[in-house]
């Protein structure tokens, strides 16, 4: 039995450490449970942080982008892009901004072909198979309830309906003739939050009727190559009390949003998959437990505050762990690079795989958090459920050759013992307080 073990810890990140054969009564085994396919990683492609890599020499520039996208890197063969503007955008726009233009003839992305389309061809350049899915965070305002980017709701109007629907077919064959095929498309980043940024709110029973009768249809009909998934949930936030303002309204849970959409026959029928985000993770149990067939992916880890401290790096890897217990086949990461202390164009500072500043490149905490799963967890991994006291503490896939992966982190401010049990061999391995860990076994 072969085993690699690299390690990270504050100041000290991707070092190869050893282990030893002692066994030790803290111990974890492999359940034999094999659970859903792991397709992948990857960030989304914000035009904030391809200003900053335009910025950069070019020679680091490319030095980066083969660590995100590259067989010795993070190999990142996922992305996002958003429809229009989102949060990270340079400015406010839409593929669409002529007033009550219902047959789109002014669509177009040429803001795309500057910022988004040059970024994700660098990917596919290094990843030949890349998946990419696309989201708006706010349809064009004239199709909105408010002529604001960053209020109201959709206008569940017809001829805005049919026009919105028609939106995502031109969008999807836009970016296909330059080069860039769009495999999933979400109607709504976050549909349960009225933001600062570009957003638009929409309830579940109008969701519903936008896929059953308008966007399921449309895609089916105009872009069948291109599956459509219920995303970007983001809701609730917290546990429902009857204290207004204390936390999420009774609307943005399960039953009242996501169930009143999958429930529906001829709109799940469109469906592929959910993706949740956010608030969206208090969902998952109970979308698993009643659609276990129903594919689930992470698609915006959490961003902090621009801090990129080594404790909000634990925190995420507990927001992983509880995403691929609960079936999730992709983990996507939020902004890969911004300046330093870069902040959005409505002033929030947020964690990013790395900073940029007079030239350089910083790698941050939650670069070595994704790397250590992303480098040695293979396209078509299984994940694999584990039992023992270490079991809260590991996430373990099996790869397609047979070898096993298992992530271990820590948060405790004391040293423990690993040890890991298996048909193939046994083996130990030092824990320190507050570290990170990679095992492959092979």
């Amino acid at each position: 039995m072969a085993i690699i073990h690299i390690k990270s810890v504050e100041g000290a990140c991707w070092e190869s450490s050893a282990v030893t054969s002692e066994q030790h009564d803290d111990k974890l085994e492999l359940t034999g449970v094999r659970r859903q396919k792991i397709l992948g990683f990857g960030n989304c492609f914000n035009e904030l942080s391809w200003d900053t890599l335009s910025g950069l020499p070019e020679t680091t520039r490319n030095e980066f982008l083969n660590e995100l996208y590259g067989e010795d890197g993070c190999r990142f063969n996922s992305g996002r892009v958003p429809i229009g503007a989102n949060d990270y955008s340079l400015e406010w726009y839409s593929c669409d901004d002529v007033r009550d233009d219902f047959s789109l003839e002014h669509f177009n992305i040429e803001r795309d072909k500057k910022y988004t389309i040059p970024f994700v061809k660098e990917a596919l350049s290094r990843q030949k198979d890349f998946s990419l899915f696309a989201s708006p965070w706010s349809p064009p305002i004239w199709m909105k309830t408010k002529m604001a980017y960053n209020y109201g709701r959709f206008k569940m109007e017809e001829p805005y309906l049919k026009a919105y629907a028609q939106y995502f077919v031109k969008f999807i064959k836009a970016y296909g003739e330059q080069g860039v095929t769009v495999d999933q498309v979400h109607p709504q980043n976050e549909p349960m939050a009225d933001q600062k940024f570009p957003s638009c709110l929409w309830s579940g029973e109008d969701m519903l009727v936008f896929i059953r009768d308008y966007l399921g249809p449309a895609i089916k009909s105009d872009a069948p190559n291109t599956e459509l998934w219920l995303g970007t949930i983001n809701g609730p936030f917290s546990d429902y009390r009857d204290m207004p303002g204390f936390c999420s309204p009774f609307s943005e849970f399960f039953d009242q949003w996501t169930n009143t959409i999958l429930s529906d026959a001829q709109a799940r029928s469109y469906i592929s998959g959910v993706g949740l985000q956010w608030g969206g993770k208090h969902q998952l149990s109970q979308i698993s437990a009643a659609y276990p067939d129903l594919r689930i992916m992470q698609t915006e880890s959490e961003c902090g505050a621009g801090t990129n401290t080594w404790e909000q790096m634990e925190y995420i890897w507990g927001l992983m762990w509880q995403y691929f217990k609960y079936g999730t086949e992709r983990y996507i990461y939020w902004n890969c690079i911004l300046p330093k202390n870069g902040e959005s164009t409505w002033g929030w500072q947020q964690n990013s795989l790395a900073t940029s500043e007079d030239g350089k490149i910083q790698y941050n905490p939650e670069f070595y958090l994704i790397k250590h799963f992303s480098h040695f967890v293979d396209p078509n991994a299984t994940y694999v459920e584990v039992k023992g006291s270490w079991s809260a503490n590991t996430i373990a896939f099996e790869n397609p050759d047979g070898s096993i992966v298992l992530i271990v982190c820590s948060s405790m401010n004391r040293e423990r013992v690993f040890s890991f049990s298996h048909q193939k061999g046994s083996f130990s391995a030092v824990i320190e307080p507050h570290s990170l860990h990679t095992f492959v076994i092979r």
